[in-house]
């Protein structure tokens, strides 16, 4: 393959994409599935961005649900975590992956990549390095890794500051939700004004998706909340102990929370849809385009990986679920039956022209919004040859 031809608009190869095996039916889902979204941590502080002074970053140590949170990350990072000194078959590459930790449904993915050795079977090591969610986007900013998820809104702010991210494969639509303490009256985001709301850091998909979905409704996160931003444990932990008046987090914490008996105020890809008519494909994979241009093959190879374990997870999400219980915090079988319901409809098993579409929609509303400054000048959305 001529390396002018690995990166192509999506227009001239929607085609291929499709022949590549895209399901039929619903444009974001794979066939016969319902449509409904390394080490230690980089710094939390997002990439050329800064929070304002007022925002309340927590630290330091979680006690009760964060404390075993930590556990159960912890046991699932230390099995999985791929290192490259791991023999490799002649004739594969290796590509370094920055994936969020286990626990999360984009951390299931590459449990399952590895687990069912999904990369090998498409000629790849996929060396897996686990970060808290924020944190992952940065790995690849920085090149700590050679590619990995990324939020759509952060890639194209990113290359508006002279970043080259490219996205080339699908991740995930949103499936965050804004979480109340037991006995909450509030039904709308604007019963929140002034109330104590814990979510990601900026860069992170969980905030930006938040932001637009505020400012659809007339409200600013920075001056109308007072926010803590911080990884998921902190943040749990904080909950728990009372000290955050609503929390916007994602599955499958969310289904953890309700089955104590939170209330799920918004779902916010449901509420998106209420005003779009799309879905909320907020998340993708990302690398630098020099990278994409130099490791055409990998690329690829990363792709077909991606698919494969979509489908896996599609197909068997009892069965898949069941053998990560706990990394994914399932502890009763009403959990699991949830679960079992709203994951699949996650996974957006194809990379084509109607997603890419959707992915622009988006970037155009935080622009029409003021989120963004501007649509990025170079094509940010790539299909690989």
């Amino acid at each position: 393959m001529e390396r002018g031809r690995l990166l192509c608009h999506s227009t001239s190869c929607a085609a291929r994409a499709r022949e590549r095996g895209d399901g039929a039916g619903d444009p974001l889902f794979s066939t016969g599935r319902a449509p409904a979204h390394g080490p230690g941590p980089v710094s939390r502080g997002g990439v050329g961005l800064r929070a304002p002074d007022r925002t309340r970053h927590v630290t330091g140590s979680s006690r009760a649900t964060g404390s075993s949170m930590l556990r159960a990350l912890t046991i699932a990072v230390g099995a999985l975590t791929v290192r490259a000194a791991a023999a490799a078959p002649a004739g594969t590459e290796t590509v370094v992956f920055a994936s969020p930790s286990p626990g999360s449904a984009v951390g299931l993915l590459s449990q399952v990549i590895k687990e069912k050795r999904l990369d090998e079977r498409n000629g790849l090591v996929l060396e897996v390095k686990y970060f808290d969610p924020a944190a992952t986007e940065q790995a690849v900013v920085l090149r700590r890794a050679d590619a990995g998820v990324f939020p759509v809104v952060s890639a194209a702010r990113v290359n508006l500051i002279g970043e080259k991210i490219r996205l080339f494969a699908p991740a995930l639509i949103n499936h965050n939700s804004i979480v109340l303490q037991k006995g909450s009256a509030a039904t709308r985001l604007s019963d929140l004004k002034g109330k104590r709301v814990g979510t990601l850091d900026r860069i992170s998909m969980t905030y930006t998706s938040l932001a637009v979905i505020a400012k659809m409704q007339g409200l600013d996160l920075d001056q109308d909340f007072k926010l803590t931003l911080s990884p998921p444990p902190v943040l749990m932990a904080l909950f728990s102990r009372g000290e955050l008046d609503a929390l916007v987090i994602f599955e499958p914490l969310v289904t953890r929370l309700v089955s104590e008996g939170h209330g799920e105020m918004m779902r916010l890809d449901r509420f998106w849809r209420e005003q779009t008519g799309q879905f909320m494909l907020a998340l993708a994979i990302g690398a630098h385009e020099d990278w994409l241009k130099s490791h055409g093959g990998a690329a690829r190879k990363l792709f077909r990986t991606v698919i494969d374990a979509m489908t896996v997870i599609q197909e068997s999400p009892k069965t898949i679920l069941q053998e990560h219980r706990q990394s994914l915090l399932i502890e009763t079988d009403e959990q699991l039956k949830r679960l079992t319901e709203r994951m699949p409809r996650l996974y957006t098993a194809r990379w084509d022209r109607a997603v890419i579409d959707n992915m622009s929609s988006l970037l155009k509303k935080n622009v029409e919004l003021g989120l963004l400054k501007a649509m990025p000048k170079d094509e940010i959305f790539v299909i690989l040859d």
